[in-house]
């Protein structure tokens, strides 16, 4: 365990308690939570950060992604959604476990030099928790259900495997990955959904993502996909829908009745043009969990939450013709607090006893003139994941300054696993 931790005179402090802003405060962590926040006395052995230009804000969670895909960022961009995900699979088919491994850790490292300290993933289970080991981040995760790809007995086999081996883990969430009704049989989705509730973890489901998916399975099977869902056994509480582009306002009430999540991913559904329209004004209505993510590297281009959050304020304002369909304090509780919420984890808010999931953020030009204020505007409008100058994960300081949690440099460690992929994949 590291020695404490004191964040000395934060120029702010978003407490996500509310709205409730502290100024010139302090905020002392020791054994992986916030032991104290307010003005704190430095003890004999505490490291101590000069924060008086900074904000300290929750880490925040991305709820979707999958790491790996950064090795496939900016191939075949711009192409329709089908003609893309063949490209992606032809080279997916390709890769070895060590090469899922480095780009698995590429995307941990890219998502604590922008402020993520915990993420929902859905890609070579085994080879991201070894990377997220070394980079350390919080990481759920499960291997992928695609039973067109395999047998659903050998997926299953694996994701209870993956279960056994890191349910007690404290940096390591088991889930059911289930990838989608368009690629699971209807047996692959009910053996998904049993797992899931025999093991109380989550089920991490793409859904409504778009409307092919949405009326192939009207047609085929007679059921809209959160209806096939619900059929199979595979809506309840510990559900995670994806995307919900495609959803219609009475699979919503079942989502409710139900008491699934969501994961809204504006910019990957903006650039792969999947139309729809996720409603978050009306989810957020009717008390259904919303979680925001990037998606994958290949679809979004960027696992920058910041850029993510201004992505699905403006998003939601352009659809519902209002600009107060979403506020800026709307995007960081979907990025801190429903992430939070849908990992069950005991964080989300600067408080005492929480999880020292921290970001600290550098004021820098752009942002200002800052005030108490427009301080969620500042972070969620003006802010990119560039300027994050620390990250930690229970109290563990895991970025600093651009160096690693063990002194190293992140940028050579990027470049390094980058150029390897490239040796080994496109030259």
């Amino acid at each position: 365990m590291s020695e404490p931790l004191v964040l000395k005179n934060a120029r702010f402090v978003l407490t996500m308690d509310g709205a409730r802003i502290l100024q010139n405060a302090d905020i002392r962590i020791e054994n992986g939570v916030i032991d104290e926040v307010g003005k704190v006395t430095v003890q004999r052995g505490d490291e101590v950060r000069d924060c008086s230009r900074s904000i300290v804000m929750p880490g925040l969670v991305n709820s979707h992604t999958h790491a790996s895909m950064v090795i496939l960022r900016g191939l075949n961009d711009d192409s329709p959604l089908d003609e893309w995900l063949r490209s992606m699979w032809d080279i997916e088919g390709k890769l070895s476990p060590e090469q899922e491994k480095l780009g698995a850790e590429m995307g941990f490292l890219e998502m604590i030099r922008t402020g993520t300290t915990a993420c929902l993933d859905m890609y070579g289970a085994f080879e991201a928790a070894e990377a997220a080991g070394r980079v350390g981040l919080r990481l759920a995760n499960g291997p992928p259900l695609i039973s067109i790809f395999g047998s659903t007995d050998d997926r299953i086999s694996q994701a209870q495997r993956y279960i056994e081996e890191f349910r007690d883990n404290d940096r390591i969430t088991p889930v059911v990955n289930l990838h989608s009704i368009y690629t699971n049989d209807e047996d692959a989705v009910r053996s998904a959904a049993e797992l899931s509730r025999k093991e109380d973890v989550l089920l991490n489901v793409h859904c409504s993502e778009t409307g092919k998916e949405v009326f192939g399975n009207k047609k085929e099977r007679g059921r809209l996909a959160v209806e096939e869902l619900d059929h199979c056994g595979a809506l309840w509480r510990r559900s995670v829908l994806v995307h919900l582009g495609w959803a219609s306002s009475w699979e919503f009430s079942r989502i409710r009745e139900k008491g699934a999540m969501t994961v809204h991913c504006p910019g990957s559904n903006q650039k792969l043009g999947t139309g729809g329209f996720f409603p978050y004004r009306d989810l957020k209505k009717m008390g259904i969990t919303v979680g925001l993510g990037t998606d994958g590297a290949a679809s979004n281009n960027s696992l920058d939450m910041f850029r993510e959050m201004k992505a699905m304020a403006l998003l939601q304002k352009g659809q519902y013709w209002d600009p107060t369909a979403a506020s800026a304090f709307d995007a960081l509780q979907c990025a801190i607090t429903g992430g939070n919420t849908i990992l069950g984890l005991n964080g989300g808010r600067i408080e005492k006893g929480s999880n020292a999931d921290i970001c600290v953020v550098k004021a820098s030009p752009g942002m200002g003139p800052l005030r108490a204020e427009n301080l969620a505007s500042a972070l969620v409008y003006s802010t990119v994941g560039e300027n994050v100058e620390m990250t930690t994960v229970s109290g563990e300081i895991v970025l600093e300054g651009g160096a690693l949690g063990d002194g190293s440099d992140l940028g050579e460690r990027y470049d390094e696993l980058s150029d390897r992929i490239n040796r080994e994949l496109f030259y």
